[in-house]
């Protein structure tokens, strides 16, 4: 191997490397908020709306949903958009450790199998069923 190729391939595996402590260091960082928000968020959307329901009900007054309905909006909000990046991180991360591993095993000489998620070229999608 040239020192060029050896340079490239070290090149390749550092980033692919670095580009993995980054999305966990992100994750990490992410599930130490998400994790308590998602266990107390429903109950605090439930209960928001269970005090402005009965605060409807009691002073027959619904000024108090002009600042209830915006925070209970922002939780369901807060929630699904911290869900998606959480999702997006994860296969970011699967993503690229499977490039690394590929990575490796070409610089390796070896090749991995392919993974049972692909198929092959002109093979049908479902299995074909016989007709007796």
């Amino acid at each position: 191997m040239s020192n060029s190729i050896r340079d490239r391939t070290m090149l390749d595996l550092t980033q692919l490397e670095d580009s993995i402590k980054c999305c966990s260091a992100k994750l990490k960082k992410l599930q130490r908020f998400w994790i308590p928000l998602q266990k107390h968020a429903p109950r605090l959307v439930l209960s928001l709306w269970i005090i402005g329901v009965v605060a409807s009900l009691f002073t027959q007054c619904y000024y108090h949903w002009l600042l209830l309905a915006p925070a209970i909006c922002i939780l369901i909000i807060l929630e699904m958009v911290i869900e998606e990046v959480q999702t997006d991180l994860l296969l970011m991360t699967a993503e690229t450790r499977y490039l690394l591993d590929i990575t490796r095993g070409l610089y390796a000489g070896t090749s991995l199998p392919q993974p049972r998620t692909l198929r092959t070229p002109g093979a049908p999608c479902r299995p074909s069923h016989r007709h007796y």
